[in-house]
């Protein structure tokens, strides 16, 4: 389906992780120290990310994307015990 999901330019990306801390949807994590669209479906578009970002480097744009998921979204947030926002890293 095509719709309006989030895109982060990497190369304007600072790694501060501001972004992944306000996604209440936990789908931006931090990946070799740059954020990162985890999953299409954890994004819900509202883009609360956006305006959060120092660089600039996050913007909407519209794609061929899964639907956002609810369900998925508070399963991730039960099995990872996340209350509210949290940066998720990855291994460097």
């Amino acid at each position: 389906m095509i719709r309006t999901i989030i895109e982060i330019d990497q190369s304007k990306c600072n790694g501060c992780g501001i972004c992944a801390n306000v996604c209440h949807e936990t789908a931006i994590g931090m990946v070799n120290g740059k954020a990162t669209l985890l999953r299409d479906d954890y994004c819900d578009g509202a883009g609360d990310c956006l305006p959060a970002c120092p660089t600039d480097a996050i913007k909407f744009t519209k794609r061929e994307a899964a639907a956002y998921d609810e369900a998925a979204v508070a399963e991730k947030k039960a099995e990872s015990g996340c209350v509210g926002s949290q940066v998720q890293y990855i291994k460097r």
